[in-house]
């Protein structure tokens, strides 16, 4: 990867992508290269920000700690947090960096083991996190679809960071609510398939007995009791909706044996698919 960057690139945006992108967003990104002493701050910022030094030296001061940085090393910056930091005297630094916000932010960060408690971190010139930061300045130079773009390179560089610096601490709650509202997304997209619990752990990556605790405790059925029900729900709502066979609607929702989809349908509608729509649906 070149450090030689012919002029600074600064980009700072304004509260349009953060109003369009309110799970996360980018509100600053670019690189610079930096004159002796160059310095920023005391300040705090309003968001999240990750620093990389391409090259040179300098300092970062966070909660009165200093820590002396050097070419392949970046940093943290958490909002709220009284900062300093400075390009070195002799040999001046060249950095780029990623800003970003939003009502996640917090949450994508708590994955890695970055925070103002451990700002400091190495990465390698030409590795993932660096290159995919790098796809997020360039798509802030874009000119059509720019938020959407950027948005979507950043959630890259966020996977990479998470990637590249995994937090080690056990599960907490709000890991519990993000398998499960994984499962319930993975099943809303995939219900018309053959799909089984075994394969929605395995997407996942955890124990099918994990998965089945998880829903027991927060949805009140099991894995398999769930999908038939979904199905069936779903189910409803095209009988009522469209006027397509009783053998289609068991197609569009995982079943190929239309007697069987009756046999489901009855035991939770109560009547059969036939009779369901007869009744709630007689033109």
């Amino acid at each position: 990867m070149s450090t030689n960057y012919e002029a600074n690139r600064i980009d700072d945006f304004s509260s349009l992508n953060r109003n369009s992108n309110l799970d996360i967003n980018v509100y600053t990104c670019g690189s610079e290269r930096c004159e002796p002493d160059h310095a920023y701050g005391p300040t705090v910022r309003s968001g999240y920000m990750v620093y990389f030094v391409l090259a040179g030296e300098g300092s970062y001061t966070v909660r009165n700690q200093f820590y002396a940085l050097h070419s392949g090393q970046g940093f943290i910056i958490e909002p709220h947090t009284l900062i300093r930091f400075q390009a070195d005297h002799h040999q001046p630094w060249t950095y780029l960096w990623i800003g970003f916000s939003g009502r996640s932010a917090g949450r994508y960060l708590q994955t890695t083991t970055l925070n103002n408690a451990h700002p400091i971190f190495e990465f390698a010139q030409t590795g993932a996190v660096i290159s995919a930061a790098q796809a997020v300045i360039a798509a802030s130079h874009t000119s059509r679809n720019r938020n959407l773009l950027m948005t979507g390179k950043l959630y890259e560089f966020l996977y990479q960071l998470s990637s590249t610096y995994p937090s080690t601490e056990v599960r907490t709650s709000l890991d519990q609510k993000e398998v499960l509202e994984t499962a319930l997304f993975f099943i809303a997209n995939n219900y018309s398939e053959q799909i089984s619990v075994k394969e929605i752990a395995a997407s996942l990556h955890i124990d099918r007995t994990y998965l089945h605790r998880l829903f027991v405790r927060h949805v009140g059925q099991s894995p398999q009791q769930y999908i038939k029900s979904y199905r069936i729900q779903r189910a409803t709502q095209l009988l009522l909706e469209t006027s397509y066979p009783i053998q289609v609607i068991a197609h569009a929702v995982g079943y190929q044996n239309p007697f069987s989809f009756s046999k489901a349908f009855s035991q939770l509608a109560g009547c059969s698919p036939r009779k369901y729509r007869a009744q709630h649906h007689p033109q």
